[in-house]
């Protein structure tokens, strides 16, 4: 076996390893919610106390990703990772027991927590460990891991459900993860290598002083473009979850649609984002403007969203509207990760990973009550639109941070 096929084989196995971990991570995120139905009507509980599960899930996940950030800094990515994924799965599997809501309340917040160490610990092996001419595809595969996890959640959790009942069904799939969990353990630290390990271990002695002076240095966390590109973060993410969790009920209050057409036409989004998102990824690794393509892309995606109410599109031209600004907005995330890379010292990926991607939960938390304030005020339009504007909002925002910081290197 030549050299190459060596350096291959390893990065393959180490990238496949995260995108299923990550693939677990989103798939746990959609776990509850498509059995609230149920729930509700065994625990007697309302929309607002079952929303609450899943806000102090996010809160949580968002409130740790940067101290468990340091943590991978400070002990290495993989058994922050492996803590992460069966502390996530046996909270899930204890779903299945909670005697009451209170009890609940600790276990989603116990899921937030162990939810919390994926971005850092994933971004962080995949940054030092994958061979650099691997990057943008690395990025683009562990990214649709996490859209396969979200794409499952539901199916799979309605199916279990229908047949089990809910407890069992959140007890079967939380004893998956706990198997996978034991499954990365015995496998061992081979499971983890990467082409650029023995690279990545030479840099650390290299820096071993200066990383023994400061393990839990924060100063890298309070640059102006680390700061940017969290608020980037949250910014993309809320045009993006409100964009996507309230265009059902915008089509169906504001243009008459009834629930499958309005489903039927984000389904184009959901499936533009995966194809584009592979696409992104070859192209992040053959080119070097990653944040002039994600500009572009980014605009694009938010443009044809902002302008669904002026245009005013139905059946298919309204789902190829949605599948193109789907593919545009996959298109970038390779390249968005690669930006945010580039301006990352390896010895703190961890936590600046960890922090700048805390923007996602943080975007997460906050959006659901401003975009349903939009519809309570019989202004659905302004679903669209103001997503539109957080995206374009959001380009500015990676490309000029990532051109300002250019020139003062």
């Amino acid at each position: 076996m030549s050299t190459v096929d060596i350096v291959s084989s390893k990065d393959i196995r180490l990238i496949s390893v995260i995108s299923v971990v990550h693939l677990f991570s989103h798939f746990y995120q959609l776990t509850l919610a498509p059995v609230f139905p149920l729930i509700k009507a065994e625990m007697g509980l309302s929309n607002v106390e079952l929303g609450l599960l899943v806000t102090v899930f996010f809160i949580a996940s968002a409130v740790f990703q940067t101290p468990a950030g340091f943590l991978v800094d400070r002990f290495g990515a993989r058994p922050v990772l492996i803590f992460g994924l069966g502390l996530l799965s046996s909270a899930v599997a204890c779903y299945s027991l909670v005697p009451n809501y209170q009890f609940f309340l600790v276990l989603t917040f116990l899921a937030g927590a162990g939810n919390s160490v994926f971005h850092p610990a994933d971004y962080s092996l995949m940054n030092n460990l994958v061979s650099p001419k691997l990057m943008g595809r690395a990025f683009s595969f562990h990214t649709n891991g996490g859209h396969l996890g979200f794409a499952l959640g539901p199916a799979v959790m309605a199916i279990l459900a229908a047949n089990l009942g809910w407890r069992d069904a959140t007890g079967i799939v939380g004893v998956i993860g706990l198997i996978l969990t034991f499954a990365l353990i015995i496998g061992g630290s081979k499971l983890f290598e990467g082409s650029q390990s023995k690279l990545s271990g030479d840099s650390v002695k290299n820096s071993k002083e200066k990383i023994l002076h400061h393990p839990l240095s924060i100063s890298v966390l309070v640059r102006p473009s680390i700061i940017a590109f969290f608020i980037f973060f949250t910014v993309l993410s809320m045009g993006l979850i409100g964009m996507q969790n309230f265009t059902p009920i915008a089509l169906v209050s504001g243009r008459g649609f009834d629930l499958l057409s309005a489903n039927g036409a984000l389904t184009g989004f959901l499936i533009g984002a995966p194809i584009g998102i592979f696409i992104g990824g070859y192209i992040a690794d053959k080119i070097k403007k990653q944040d002039f393509v994600a500009l572009i892309c980014i605009t694009v995606a938010g443009g044809l969203i902002f302008i669904i109410p002026i245009f005013r599109f139905d059946g298919v031209f309204l789902f190829s509207q949605f599948l193109i600004a789907g593919l545009f907005f996959g298109l970038a995330l390779p390249n968005r990760d690669m930006v945010v890379r580039r301006f990352t010292a390896k010895e703190a990926s961890g936590r600046v990973f960890g922090f700048v991607y805390g923007g996602l939960d943080t975007g997460a938390a906050i959006t659901p009550v401003i975009y349903g304030a939009f519809v309570d005020w019989n202004k659905p339009d302004w679903v669209f639109l103001s997503s539109g504007i957080l995206m374009f909002m959001a380009a500015l925002i990676i490309f000029t941070t990532a051109r300002l910081v250019r020139q003062k290197e």
